[in-house]
């Protein structure tokens, strides 16, 4: 994160040029061109819809679909889900990985600056020093004010609200989109998590997502607080009718981020922006249409119109893939690995589920002049004839259905469950509790606790890391950037104004991101001061090999101490200095009370029956 960074939000009112390569376009030419480059797009996205739409009805059907048609919002789910292990196990793991990741309830992110100062050689001071950045007192004071005003960007905004909703398109969809954009009017960050079915995503050279279209509805409200009255008005004849008539009916518009390829970053309009914003009103029709099986017809638009061109410093919508293979753009979550053991419980549970209710409720065979005087309620009583030929029939009889028992016992559903938790990692966030439930009653020592949770980053180290570098790492520098912008951002000290040094960089403090190098480093601290403090007894000058105040404050830094507790090193050897005069002067007042009680001793006169007498005396026989 290169500080310094300035971001600011979309900027309707300086249009950027259009791109050099394509020469100058009219407005209606720009809306085709998003309109033509969203087609490819979207047919490219195709493929997956079917596969998402099964994941989201079995696994997060509370989600709605994006091939239905008929959907609406509030739409009753769950009809044909007869399984809800892998809810479950989708729900284990997103709350395990939010709490144990960016948790409100504490620090889950730091600044650092790792590097060393490069200085100039006009400057006159060494271009090595040995010392990293944020060892500086002022460097890491700004880094803390820093880190509050990120947390306090945090908390003023949705962020913790739908993190676990973006954590959960991940685990099913495999592709989780964050738009972050700043409400300048409430001095706040606001927060969305796209669907799935609005986002169509392309990637760079180096796999990176840089390009994000995305198809959704605004209500007419939306669209004059956002665009201004009079521009929807000249895009749309009749757009001040259906206002008055109902400003709450919906409008689809196309928002369309990509790299600006005629960015100029010393210019201060649209043109200086990295990231292009083209915004497009798609009156009419739809993205992509099926056609049985078909999948390339594309439907028909009334008309398309430009809203808008601006810009952004920092891209303002995060895709994130759980998983992504080298040919493919989006990606696959556990979902997917585990869909067919998802598709197999719920087939297992759909038929136990008639089977239970054949053998509960069997099919009848009767007589037809029995219609309506069956009573076939706890202790119903039937009346017939006496006069019937086949007696057999006399009352009504179970029509044999062979069902003796469940097709499907426990332990065999068990196992698919236990398949299925696999797959989200469900143990990894159930194991504290499972231990406790085996009878650990003694309570478990630090080392114990901290390989538990080392073993934990371990299973999800992979998974971890990409969650970070590609969500989390963009997140903060955009929040970074959108506070920078707004003037919240505390000045940075001379220091670094000053020097070469490289950029910001994130370390994740959640228990899940340092459980493995806190395990590491600690376990490593420990053994060297335990093996250090055995050869101590044989020898202690062995002490000196090492540098103990380096030792405990690379302990406390992995334990999560904060920085601002530490005391500044003048200070230390201040207090270190005093220590030993107030030494020194006890020791000199011990020796003065000694060689007094001597002299003291020494001027009395020797006792005839003293020891001291008999001493001289034999000394004297000698």
């Amino acid at each position: 994160m290169p500080y310094p960074t300035v971001s600011t939000p979309d900027n309707f009112a300086q249009s950027g040029a259009p791109p050099s390569k394509l020469g100058k376009r009219t407005d209606d030419e720009k809306a085709k061109d998003c309109q033509k480059y969203l087609l490819v797009l979207a047919q490219q996205r195709l493929f997956w819809e079917p596969q998402i739409d099964n994941i989201i009805a079995y696994v997060n059907h509370g989600r709605r679909f994006i091939t239905d048609k008929d959907l609406w919002p509030g739409q009753p789910t769950g009809q044909y889900v007869y399984d809800d292990s892998a809810m479950l196990a989708r729900n284990m793991l997103v709350d395990g990985m939010v709490g144990y990741l960016c948790s409100r309830n504490q620090p889950w992110f730091a600044l650092e600056l790792p590097g060393t100062f490069n200085f100039p050689r006009s400057s006159g001071m060494r271009a090595w020093n040995g010392k990293r950045v944020d060892e500086y007192p002022q460097v890491q004071r700004w880094l803390q004010d820093c880190q509050t005003v990120l947390y306090s960007a945090f908390n003023r905004s949705n962020f913790y609200d739908v993190s676990t909703e973006f954590v959960s398109d991940g685990a099913t969809t495999g592709t989780a989109h964050l738009l972050i954009e700043e409400d300048i009017a409430r001095g706040a960050i606001n927060f969305i998590v796209p669907h799935f079915r609005e986002c169509f995503i392309a990637t760079n050279q180096y796999g990176r997502v840089d390009t994000n279209y995305r198809v959704y509805r605004m209500t007419l409200r939306q669209l004059s607080e956002k665009f201004g009255f009079d521009t929807m008005e000249s895009v749309d004849q009749n757009f001040k009718r259906d206002y008055e008539n109902n400003m709450h009916s919906e409008r689809e518009v196309l928002h369309a981020i990509y790299p600006r390829e005629d960015y100029e970053p010393w210019r201060i309009d649209a043109k200086g922006k990295k990231w292009e914003s083209t915004w497009v009103y798609r009156k009419g029709g739809k993205i992509l249409e099926r056609q049985g099986d078909g999948y390339d017809r594309t439907g028909s638009l009334r008309s398309l119109s430009l809203l808008g061109e601006g810009g952004y410093d920092s891209m303002p919508i995060i895709t994130w893939r759980w998983r992504v293979n080298s040919d493919e753009v989006y990606g696959r979550g556990p979902a997917h690995d585990a869909f067919v053991s998802i598709a197999q419980a719920n087939q297992m549970g759909r038929t136990n589920l008639i089977t239970a209710q054949r053998a509960a409720e069997p099919p009848l065979v009767a007589y037809s002049d029995l219609r309506g005087a069956i009573q076939r309620g706890p202790n119903g009583i039937t009346y017939m004839e006496a006069n019937r030929g086949d007696i057999r029939l006399r009352s009504p009889q179970p029509l044999h259905t062979g069902v003796q028992q469940l097709p499907f016992n426990i332990e065999f559903q068990d196992r698919v469950r236990q398949i299925i938790n696999q797959h989200f990692h469900t143990d990894v966030f159930m194991m504290m509790s499972q231990l406790a439930n085996q009878g650990h009653s003694e309570r478990m020592v630090v080392e114990q606790v901290m390989e538990l949770q080392g073993e934990k980053a371990a299973i999800l180290g992979t998974r971890v890391g990409n969650l970070q570098s590609e969500a989390f790492d963009p997140l903060i520098e955009r929040v970074f950037s959108i506070e920078a912008a707004a003037g919240r951002i505390p000045e940075p000290p001379p220091i670094l104004l000053s020097e070469l040094h490289g950029p910001v960089e994130v370390q994740y403090l959640g228990p899940l991101a340092q459980a493995q190098t806190r395990l590491t480093k600690v376990r490593s601290i420990t053994t060297g001061a335990n093996l250090l403090t055995q050869i101590a007894q044989i020898n202690p000058a062995a002490l000196d090999v090492v540098d103990t105040d380096q030792m405990a404050r690379e302990a406390m830094d992995s334990v999560g101490f904060p920085v601002s507790c530490y005391r500044d090193p003048k200070m230390v050897a201040m207090i270190r200095e005093q220590r030993m005069k107030q030494q020194q002067a006890q020791q000199e007042a011990e020796l003065a009370l000694t060689s007094a009680k001597a002299a003291a001793a020494a001027s009395k006169t020797v006792q005839p029956q003293s020891p001291l007498r008999a001493l001289l005396g034999n000394g004297e026989q000698q």
